[in-house]
């Protein structure tokens, strides 16, 4: 944790603006550089929250059941007729095969039949198996819970912030690397100049 402090200390001292007279032009464009790349990450969290919040109306919206959305259907598992149904793997340690013939009733009255994966039926058993269906009486998976929900949207909003913050950071590394060459270039210069007039004098 100090670590952490301290580094975050040492940054704030670097970049922070000063009249110091050792402070090189490409000193004060870096300290620039590094107070934008912050504001764009701060800046991020405007558009992280819209995503959030669209993900998690999104996410509301999946979750209404009724007439018109998902509803929950009573369902009769009848005899496998092909040979893909009768050798099925067993799924979920409850006794049914990977994908079961099923008969339902949708709340209008209307009988369906199919074949439902096992993954989407509820219950303990065949005795009490049901089944969330749609609007058009098909098989769908359940409604998303609300915590799952909310954890998506956080997931949105926190790859909008992490992906504002991983593109400034390789911009302002970028910018900083090139600064660091014309830093070189010229500490290699100015070192050339001195031993020229530590050569003069001497000689």
């Amino acid at each position: 944790m100090r670590s952490i402090v301290g580094w975050v200390v040492g940054l704030l001292r670097r970049y922070r603006p000063d009249r110091n007279p050792l402070r090189r032009r490409s000193d004060r464009i870096e300290a620039a550089l590094a107070a934008a790349a912050l504001a764009a990450v701060l800046f991020a969290a405007w558009p992280a929250a819209l995503a959030a919040r669209a993900v998690y109306d999104d996410g509301i919206a999946a979750e209404r059941a009724g007439s018109g959305t998902r509803q929950l259907v009573e369902v009769t598992l009848v005899e496998a007729t092909s040979i893909e149904a009768t050798s099925a793997v067993q799924a979920n340690g409850r006794g049914l095969p990977a994908v079961s013939p099923a008969r339902w009733t949708l709340p209008s009255g209307e009988v369906r039949e199919g074949v439902v994966p096992a993954a989407l039926l509820l219950g303990d058993g065949p005795a009490n198996a049901r089944l969330w269906v749609d609007a058009a009486g098909r098989p769908v998976s359940p409604p998303p819970q609300r915590a799952e929900t909310m954890t998506r949207a956080g997931l949105a909003a926190a790859g909008a912030v992490a992906s504002v913050a991983v593109l400034a950071w390789a911009c302002f590394a970028l910018a900083r690397g090139r600064l660091d060459r014309r830093r070189y270039q010229e500490w290699e210069a100015a070192w050339a100049e001195a031993d020229q007039r530590w050569r003069r004098h001497h000689i």
